[in-house]
Parts: C-alpha cells; sequence; structure tokens
C-alpha cells in the first residue's frame, strides 16, 4: 500500500492542480449567466463615432481602431454619445440602465468612499450578475440595498440608516445584494437610478452608465453600427456562437502576444517536473516492492518459471501499483479542491478564491494513465534485476554487498557540467537582451528553454551521481555517533531507494524556490522602485489653501503618532492677476534634465521639498554617513534613482554630473498661462544615492533653501505609528480632516500602503511545497521502515537500544529530507539567477532568504524531529539479515 501511496502523493498534487484551475475557468455558458443574468446584452459607450472601430464579440473592451504610423487615429476624434438615442435601437426595446459611481458614506468611526450602482440592480432580470441575499428590493429613492460586506464594515444592518455626508443625506437600509463580480464592486452601495446626484447625470458620467437590454441583441451587423457610432455590446448568441470571421479575443491578441506559446510553455514545464517527481517516485517505489517480493519470486524461479515470466510479472505489478496510485492519487486530489472550495469560496467571482463549481478536466484521466505508464516504466530496472538474482539467496533472504559504480558519477560530474553551462548560457543570453531592450521571441524562447534544460540536467547530475554523494555523506556522518553512521551507510547500500526519494524532494523543492523567487525578486524590485512618500503603513495628511498652518493639525497629533515629519515645499502664491501694484513673487522649480540635448528645459518641472536633516532617513528610507548628513545639513541637496542611468521615458532632474538647477519663475505670469523665461536659475552639487526611489525628485535642506532664497510651506506631514492604521482609524482622520478644511484651509489624508504584498502567495507555494516534501519523505520513510525490519531486527539482537533505533530514523529524516530540501533550494536558486538576468533591475539578493533557509534547514528538522519521536515497530528476531 506504501508503494501506492509513493506513486499517489504527486498523482494526488496534480490532479487537485489541474482540478483547482479547471474550477478557476468559467464555461462559456457561465460567463454569459454571469455578466448577463437573463437578459440578452448589454451595451455602453465606447467612445467618438468611427466608421473602422471593431471590438471582440467575447471582450467588448477589446476594440481596434485605425491608426497611423505615430499611433494617432486616422478618423477624426468625434465626441461620443451620451445616451442610446444615436444606437437605433428597435422601437421599444426596454433597457435596464446601471450607472457606476462614487459616495462617501459615514462609517461607525468616521467617512469613508464606496462604490455605487445608481439603478435597478435588484431586478431579477440581472440575477446571476447580481444576487440578493435577504430584505426587499427599495420602493423610494430614500431606500437602498447594500452588500452584506459593506454593512459589517459601516456597523450597521438592515433596516438602519446610512449617512451621504457629502449630500446631507441618508438611505435606509432596506435589503442585502451582493455584486457577483467581487474584483471590481468591492462593498457596494445600491441606490435607485432617481437617487443619482444631479451632476451625474450630466454626459461626462455616462460612459460609467451599462445598458442591459432583456428582449433585444444585435447580430453581427447591428454589432458593427453600434461600434461605429461609439458603443459596445456583449450579446449573448454571439458569444455563445462566434460567426465566422467574427473578432474574438483570441483574434485580436494574435500578433501582440502569443498566449497560446506562453500557455504551451507553462504547461509543458509542468509537465516536465510533474512527471519527473512521480517517475522518481515510482522509481523508488518499484525498487522497494521488488526487493520486498525477492523472495516470492526465487520461489517462481525454482518452480521453473522463465526469466520473462519473472519481468512480466515486476511490470504487470507496476503497472498495477501505477494504476492504484493513480486512482487514490486523483481522488484524493479532487477531494482536496471539493473541501478546499467550501472553505475558501467567498461566493462571489473575479477573485482568487473564487470558483465556478467543482470541474474535473478531461486531463485528469491522462494524469491516471501517466501514473500507469509510469509504474511501467519505473519496474523495468527493478523486473531486470529480479531475472539476474541467485534464486538460492534469495530464498534464504540474504542480500549482496552493496557496490559502488565509479563509472556514474563520473557521467553524473560531466552531465552537471552541461547542465550548470546551459543555465549560464541561457542567463547570459536573457541578460543580453534585457541590457539592449531588444525583444526577439526567438532568442527569448531559446534563453528559457537553455535554462530550463540546465536545470534538468543539474537534477539529472545529482541522480546519476546521487550513490556518490551518499557515500561523501555516510564519510562526514560517521563522526557523530553510531546512529548516523548506521543510518547514512543504510542509505547508501539501498540507494535505488534513497536517490530517488531525495531526488523527489529535490524536484519538488526546486520548482517551489524558483516560484518563491520569481514572485519575490519582482516584488522586492516594485517596492525599491516605488515612489515612496513616506515609510509604508504611515498616515500623510496634506495641506493646501490661503491659510495652510505652518504646525501639524490638532486633529493628526490626537492620534498620539510616535512622531510627526513635516514635509515642506517651493509655495505657489495665491496671486491676484488683476491686481498689477502687486509685487511680482518668485516660485522655484526643479528643472528637468533633456539627456538627448545635453540641457535644461526651461519649463516649470517639480516643486522643490524641504526636509530638516534629522527626519530625510526616516522619511525616505536612504542611509546617509555622518559626513553625508553633515554636508546635507549645511547646505546640500539629496536625490535618489532607482538605477543610472534613468531608464528612457522616465523624467531626470539630476544631469550627467550630478548637478541639479533650481529655475526660479516670476509666479504672476505662470498664473497668467504665459511660458516666460525663468527670472533667474541657480546650479547646486547633489548628493546622488542609486537603488531606492522616493516620490521627492530633489530634497533640500532648510539651510540650502535658505541660501538660494526658496520660499517654502509645509504642505504635508508625515505621522509614523507603531502598527499600521486601521480602517476605523483613518475613517475618523478623514472625517476630522474634513471637519478641520475651514476658514481657507483644506486637508486631505491618506496611508502609504506602498505595493501590494507578496506574502499571501510565498504563504501559499511553502504550504504546497510542504505538504509535498512531508508527504514524499513520509512515504519514502515509511518504505524504509518497512525495508529496514531485518536489519532492525538485527540492531536489536546485538544489544541496540529503542533510542539508538529512534536517533538511526532520525538520521534516515535528515539525510533524504535534508539533502533533497538543500539540493533543490540550490537548483531553485540556478532558474532565479537566470530569471534576474532576464528582469532588467532585478537582483539574486532579493530572494526571501529566511524562506529559503526555512526550506533548506526548517523542513528536514521538523521531519527528523517526528521520526525521532515515533517509537520503532518491535523487532521480529526470527527475521534478520544474512548477508551473501
Amino acid at each position: 500500500m506504501l508503494v501506492a501511496a509513493l506513486i499517489a502523493a504527486p498523482v494526488a498534487g496534480a490532479a487537485g492542480v489541474l482540478t483547482f484551475i479547471e474550477g478557476r475557468t468559467p464555461s462559456t455558458a457561465q460567463t454569459v449567466h454571469y455578466e448577463l443574468g437573463a437578459t440578452q446584452s448589454w451595451i455602453r459607450i465606447e467612445g467618438g463615432a468611427d466608421p473602422s472601430r471593431v471590438q471582440a464579440v467575447d471582450a467588448p473592451f477589446m476594440t481596434w481602431i485605425e491608426r497611423d504610423d505615430n499611433g494617432s487615429a486616422t478618423n477624426p476624434e468625434l465626441p461620443p454619445p451620451t445616451d442610446l438615442s444615436v444606437a437605433q435601437l428597435p422601437a421599444g426595446t426596454e433597457a435596464i440602465p446601471l450607472t457606476e459611481g462614487y459616495e462617501r458614506l459615514t462609517t461607525r468611526t468616521g467617512i469613508a468612499g464606496f462604490p455605487v450602482i445608481y439603478g435597478n440592480a435588484w431586478d431579477p432580470r440581472l440575477t446571476g450578475r447580481f444576487e440578493m441575499s435577504s430584505g426587499r428590493v427599495p420602493q423610494a429613492s430614500d431606500e437602498a440595498m447594500a452588500s452584506p460586506e459593506l454593512l459589517q464594515r459601516l456597523g450597521r444592518a438592515v433596516g438602519d440608516d446610512i449617512e451621504l455626508p457629502d449630500r446631507g443625506v441618508s438611505v435606509r437600509v432596506v435589503g442585502t445584494l451582493r455584486a457577483m463580480d467581487g474584483g471590481t464592486y468591492r462593498m457596494p452601495l445600491f441606490l435607485p437610478a432617481r437617487a443619482m446626484p444631479a451632476e451625474q447625470e450630466a454626459p461626462p458620467s455616462r460612459p460609467d452608465t451599462i445598458w442591459f437590454l432583456p428582449d433585444w441583441q444585435p447580430d453581427p451587423a447591428e454589432l458593427a453600427d453600434l461600434n461605429h457610432a461609439g458603443y459596445v455590446a456583449y450579446a449573448r448568441d454571439l458569444v455563445l456562437d462566434p460567426p465566422s470571421g467574427a473578432e474574438t479575443s483570441a483574434t485580436m491578441m494574435r500578433g501582440q502576444t502569443d498566449s497560446a506559446w506562453v500557455t504551451l510553455m507553462l504547461v509543458s514545464l509542468g509537465l516536465v517536473f510533474g512527471g519527473l517527481l512521480v517517475g522518481l517516485l515510482g522509481a523508488a517505489a518499484m525498487a522497494v516492492s521488488a526487493r520486498r517480493q525477492q523472495r516470492s519470486l526465487a520461489v517462481l524461479a525454482t518452480v521453473g518459471a522463465r526469466r520473462r515470466d519473472v519481468f512480466r510479472t515486476v511490470l504487470m505489478q507496476g503497472a498495477l501499483l501505477g494504476l492504484a496510485g493513480g486512482l487514490i492519487g486523483t481522488v484524493i486530489g479532487i477531494g482536496g479542491v471539493a473541501v478546499l472550495n467550501a472553505m475558501t469560496d467567498p461566493g462571489v467571482k473575479n477573485t482568487f478564491w473564487s470558483t465556478w463549481g467543482l470541474k474535473v478536466p478531461w486531463s485528469v484521466a491522462g494524469v491516471v494513465v501517466f501514473a500507469v505508464l509510469v509504474g511501467l516504466a519505473a519496474s523495468v530496472i527493478p523486473a531486470r534485476s529480479a531475472t539476474r538474482g541467485d534464486a538460492l539467496a534469495a530464498l534464504r533472504g540474504a542480500r549482496r554487498p552493496v557496490s559502488m559504480s565509479l563509472r556514474r558519477p563520473v557521467v553524473g560530474i560531466l552531465v552537471g557540467m552541461i547542465g550548470a553551462g546551459s543555465v549560464v548560457a541561457g542567463g547570459v543570453l536573457f541578460g543580453v537582451l534585457a541590457a539592449t531592450d531588444a525583444w526577439n521571441q526567438g532568442l527569448q524562447t531559446t534563453a528559457l528553454w537553455a535554462s530550463i534544460i540546465g536545470v534538468l540536467l543539474l537534477l539529472l547530475s545529482v541522480t546519476l551521481s546521487g550513490q556518490g554523494v551518499l557515500a561523501l555523506l555516510a564519510g562526514m556522518l560517521a563522526r557523530f555517533g553510531s546512529a548516523a553512521r548506521l543510518a547514512s551507510r543504510d542509505a547508501v547500500a539501498n540507494s535505488p531507494r534513497t536517490v530517488p526519494a531525495f531526488v523527489s524532494i529535490a524536484a519538488s523543492t526546486a520548482v517551489a524556490v524558483f516560484v518563491l523567487c520569481a514572485i519575490a525578486i519582482p516584488q522586492a524590485q516594485s517596492a525599491r522602485s516605488w515612489a515612496w512618500a513616506a515609510p509604508k503603513g504611515a498616515v500623510i495628511v496634506s495641506s493646501w489653501g490661503e491659510a495652510s498652518p505652518s504646525q501639524a493639525p490638532a486633529f493628526l497629533s490626537d492620534a498620539h503618532p510616535d512622531r510627526i515629519i513635516p514635509v515642506s515645499s517651493s509655495v505657489d502664491p495665491v496671486i491676484d492677476t488683476e491686481d498689477a501694484s502687486e509685487p511680482p513673487s518668485e516660485v522655484a522649480y526643479t528643472s528637468m534634465w533633456a539627456k538627448e540635448t545635453g540641457g535644461w528645459i526651461d519649463v516649470p518641472g517639480q516643486p522643490v521639498t524641504i526636509v530638516e536633516p534629522d527626519d530625510v532617513e526616516t522619511l525616505t528610507g536612504l542611509v546617509l554617513s555622518d559626513a553625508e548628513q553633515r554636508e546635507f545639513a549645511e547646505g546640500a541637496a539629496i536625490a535618489s534613482f532607482l538605477q543610472r542611468p534613468v531608464p528612457q521615458g522616465f523624467a531626470e532632474y539630476i544631469d550627467d554630473d550630478d548637478k541639479a538647477r533650481l529655475a526660479f519663475w516670476d509666479a504672476k505670469d505662470l498664473y497668467t498661462g504665459e511660458s516666460p523665461e525663468p527670472v533667474r536659475t541657480e546650479a547646486l552639487s547633489v548628493q546622488v544615492h542609486v537603488g531606492t526611489s522616493t516620490a521627492y525628485p530633489l530634497i533640500l535642506s532648510p539651510a540650502a533653501a535658505e541660501e538660494y532664497d526658496v520660499k517654502t510651506h509645509v504642505s504635508s506631514w508625515v505621522a509614523l505609528f507603531d502598527d499600521p492604521p486601521s480602517d476605523a482609524m483613518m475613517d475618523r482622520l478623514r472625517a476630522d480632516a474634513e471637519t478641520a478644511s475651514t476658514g481657507g484651509a483644506v486637508f486631505d489624508v491618506r496611508v502609504e500602503n506602498g505595493p501590494d504584498s507578496s506574502l499571501p502567495w510565498l504563504a501559499l507555494v511553502l504550504g504546497i511545497l510542504s505538504i509535498i516534501v512531508v508527504a514524499a519523505a513520509t512515504i519514502s520513510l515509511g518504505l524504509a521502515r518497512i525495508e529496514r525490519r531485518e536489519d532492525d531486527a538485527t540492531l536489536a539482537a546485538v544489544g541496540a537500544t529503542t533510542a539508538l533505533r529512534r536517533r538511526v530514523a532520525a538520521w534516515q529524516a535528515i539525510i533524504i529530507a535534508g539533502v533533497g530540501c538543500v539540493i533543490g533550494v540550490l537548483l531553485g536558486l540556478a532558474g532565479a539567477w537566470a530569471l534576474t538576468q532576464a528582469i532588467s533591475g532585478s537582483r539574486l539578493s532579493d530572494a526571501p532568504v529566511l524562506w529559503l533557509l526555512g526550506i533548506a534547514i526548517g523542513l528536514p528538522t521538523v521531519i527528523a524531529l517526528v521520526s525521532l519521536l515515533i517509537r520503532p515497530p518491535h523487532p521480529d528476531l526470527t527475521h534478520r539479515t544474512a548477508i551473501a
């Protein structure tokens, strides 16, 4: 049973992944129901009339119009329609309009903004796009429905009132309604169309309206007319059965991104590593199976069975074990997905955990067939060994001493050198293409497969050299006591079982490490390139207006932050352009540098930022030496770049000699819309820091601002807290900011969240890896315990204690899981290095080191501790190993 379980473990993973993906992929009928409910079509405004406009019938927002060589529209740009009056719909066509909007609502502690849908979203014909949960539909303009999540966020229930402070009105919630598009609509409020603000009914907002048509849908000719008039439409019959020649998302993507090639590449990669994992574990299982029944096979031989009969017997057993493992693994994988769906499905669509039901793809049957083939292939070598053994020795239960092959490690080293060269070649080719900004799909594909094949060759090298690696390890572990010596020598003696076991762990670990790095490295690069206005989790209060204060507002101080950092900028003074007697006032901007021409651009660039020297490091994340900090405090400036030279298309404010230019403009001329020359300019040296990006192109110290006579005012305050602010705190701060926005001062509150965190994905990948590694190690160690019964009995017979036998089992776990995890981490890092060469600006040092250490050291340690706690079986002293 353990043999079948060893094959079932990776099959369960493959079947589970295929079922998980299939369950996240809607059928065409499901997509249509999700988009239309029971209506026949919907129409939206896309733009001005254009006779060349074409849309994809299944993806209306994928459109195409004729453009010239410069990318400009060939046909004249016309204003978009504002309603359906020019859509030329049949007379009497009923439409259900829904308009998307935004309203600020009063929460338990303050104010926050939420999406609002105006119109009869609760119409029964829209069931599928919207689902009613409880209550009744609104009957008056002051009644509303809300999603359950919104009510929870606001601290309200059905029957309570929700205040809309911007309009000074309240609406009563009479029921709960959920928008099934959970990715687009988070916590929406549903209001009747007549509750829409008057300004939102104006033409500029009408493109946010979608009209559902219960009884009409366009044919291909009518769809073309709608496109030409400035509309796009989603029609039931055109999506379910696209007519010949119609544009679809697949045809419109052709020539832009070869998505089929990308999909084929990913599927092929998954099949290669999945097949390798199943094959290795299957080989280990069959090696143990053949060895366990060597006495039965010897009996067959002694009663007249021919060699080919024994060979066929072992092959048939391999096929049956593969079939059993495939079926068991498939059931476990599908059942696991069913349980996962029940636990995580949010009840809406278009989110990561959303499911379209438990859908088992036909490819799962292919996985079962593949398991049978793997069982057959894995049994070939054990079958050949069974036909070559000494029948009398097998009947006695004797085993030959292990023999070491000198040829296989040498071949393994040569294969490893070829694999390493292939990875390096692929990475270098990736690097050259990235450095030259050259996109060549053929070369990209070559570099990709060179890297993949290189990693596979390295894995093959480990397989060929596995017994030698274990032998070297046995020599090193001999000094760690009897348990380590016995376990390591047992691993060498049973290399047909142990090598496939740790190589399979290495294969799964390598894939997981590569995925972890593929998530973490771009995430770290994204964090570096993010225009940080403050540390992550900090609250930023911005201020503008004639009476903007110079001190932090009281409502921010009352929140008791650990520290408040004032950020000043050059002043944009309020100028009376009609008063000629008012003296001119200067405003300072940082000039933009034109690298192509080698000169400064005489237009206002970015306002100058002024920060106290003691606050620079905290605000920006830059690390300044003592000398740099003194220089800055005495009147210097600081600039930071993610990389230099600055990529093409990005604004640059520092010249090639690390100098910046301050340009001072007459504020009155700027306010009148003229483009004069700057009144004066000042050049200054800049401390340039590369590797971190901030929202501030140039930071001056107060001393520098005074030296160059830069007029400044405090434009924002950055508040630092021990913990990120909660929704309740932000709601309260926004409400307080609105209350304080009087007397010519206006405040705005936001929190610096930075880019999305990759932690959930890292945890998911590590969780899947842990399950695979623990399953493979557990089954491998279980097989080892079964196979070592005679050896264990021999140890007990010569006086080995239970504690010693436990330590032997623990060392076996360390050897199998530890070697596999360490090798897998190294192989995964080799692939990650090639990835860093392909992505400009990425670094291998951004790999999640602590996560990788947890894989290489933590997982084997946990498995070893569990093995140490398991009591060895009672030894059967009548079955001891005999050495031939």
